[in-house]
């Protein structure tokens, strides 16, 4: 069994590498025609048809080994990308070297490998083809030309395309090679966003199956409690069967406050119904108590006016994690604020801490997804997946450090994205 491919660097499919060396075949078989049979070029046919033939050979092997669908990466990919620039290297060397305009299509599996494999062997392969690059320099047979004649490029020449080629592989691959792993670090974050507000869904709909059980297991149990109630006037003093009947009534009332608990944590649990948003709050802070540090919580309203607001996974777990990370980061106190303007809600979270290092600030919200940044030990996945839940519902996030100290994270949200009651505005983007 051929081991899977990791997320972050994908391979290549082996369809997908066979069809482009098919083309590489169909067009070096098509240069050598027109150079060497349409205008009468002399080409070094055997040793020219025998590096072709070569390619066809691995392609036919690669077809036969592998299944239509399979992935190549690593170091398998790699010797595949490095043969072509060998192969490629050898029909340059018989044909003019870097006097050969097409000397430029040795950029095409540095290219590849900057955007499929990973920093080292993209590195390994660029310092082979940079060496093959010098050993076409020194060395290589003349530019095939008319019967007769000769075509000598000075040698300032010469050096001026090896370091043009050399700089355009240096350039292409850095930058493919940073947005090729921008998009993967996309990629397994919005992963990681989705698998959670799908954990949030999934324990809402827990909740809502809990209150269904709950439910359809009252009638039979308030039956038994009944039965047992009857048992317990009439036989609760027998000598025999008293202290049984006694029992019997005890757990059927148990169980019946079991299945009320069940159903009170699954009403508070559905994830659609509505709640006043300092009441939101005070549930997020609470699912993370006992907590390290104490949590103030700070609202201007009075009891029953504030305003109310649609409970949705998202909101829950992008607060749930703003406030886990303040948290982790206070020295003695963690302060969640909220407050109201005629049309928007806001909520502050701020800690006590060392504050966001500032190299560290410009990054928030985005999925590096790397080693931690200056020492913090962060990766940026949780403010990432908090950042892209909160957008989801209109609201805009602000990150900065307060001037006590501490950071400090800032929510908003128009009325009409958030409260209840309020038809919801078209967003034409994300704030």
């Amino acid at each position: 069994m051929r081991p899977a491919l990791p997320l972050a660097h994908p391979g290549v499919r082996v369809q997908t590498l066979v069809l482009l060396r098919w083309m590489a075949i169909a067009g070096q078989l098509l240069a050598l025609f027109l150079v060497g049979v349409a205008l009468g070029f002399p080409i070094p046919w055997v040793p020219a048809l025998a590096a072709i033939a070569a390619s066809a050979a691995l392609n036919l092997w690669l077809g036969w080994f592998y299944r239509r669908h399979d992935r190549i990466g690593g170091r398998v990919a790699s010797l595949q990308l490095g043969f072509d620039l060998a192969q490629l290297s050898v029909l340059l060397f018989l044909t003019g070297g870097l006097t050969n305009p097409f000397a430029l299509l040795l950029l095409v599996p540095v290219t590849i490998s900057a955007t499929l494999l990973s920093a080292r062997e993209t590195i390994a392969l660029l310092l082979m083809a940079l060496l093959l690059l010098v050993g076409l320099w020194f060395r290589h047979l003349p530019l095939p030309w008319a019967a007769g004649q000769m075509v000598e490029l000075p040698a300032i020449y010469k050096l001026g395309v090896l370091v043009s080629v050399g700089l355009g592989m240096l350039f292409l691959s850095f930058y493919v090679w940073q947005v090729s792993a921008e998009g993967r670090r996309w990629q397994a974050a919005l992963v990681a966003t989705q698998t959670a507000l799908d954990r949030e869904a999934r324990m809402g709909a827990l909740g809502s199956l809990a209150a269904a059980a709950a439910h359809e297991l009252g009638g039979p149990l308030g039956t038994i409690t009944l039965i047992a109630g009857d048992l317990e006037r009439t036989l609760g003093d027998d000598p025999e069967f008293g202290e049984d009947i006694h029992l019997l009534r005890q757990e059927a009332r148990r169980c019946r406050d079991i299945l009320t608990g069940i159903s009170e944590r699954a009403e508070a649990e559905d994830p659609f119904p509505e709640l006043q948003l300092p009441a939101l709050l005070r549930e997020v802070v609470e699912s993370h108590e006992p907590a390290r540090v104490p949590v103030d919580c700070r609202f201007p309203w009075a009891p029953g006016s504030a305003p109310v607001v649609r409970r949705s996974p998202e909101v829950r777990h992008g607060l749930s994690n703003i406030v886990g990370n303040a948290l982790r980061h206070a020295a003695s106190r963690v302060t969640v604020e909220a407050g109201e303007t005629s049309g928007e809600l806001w909520v502050v979270v701020r800690d006590d801490g060392s504050g966001f290092p500032p190299d560290l600030l410009p990054k928030l919200g985005e999925p590096f997804l790397g080693p931690s940044v200056s020492g913090s030990g962060s990766t940026g996945l949780g403010i990432f997946i908090a950042t892209t839940l909160l957008e989801r519902t209109g609201g805009r996030l602000g990150f900065g450090n307060a001037p006590e100290g501490g950071g400090r994270v800032e929510l908003r949200w128009n009325r009409a994205d958030i409260e209840a009651g309020r038809e919801t505005a078209p967003q034409t983007g994300t704030a």
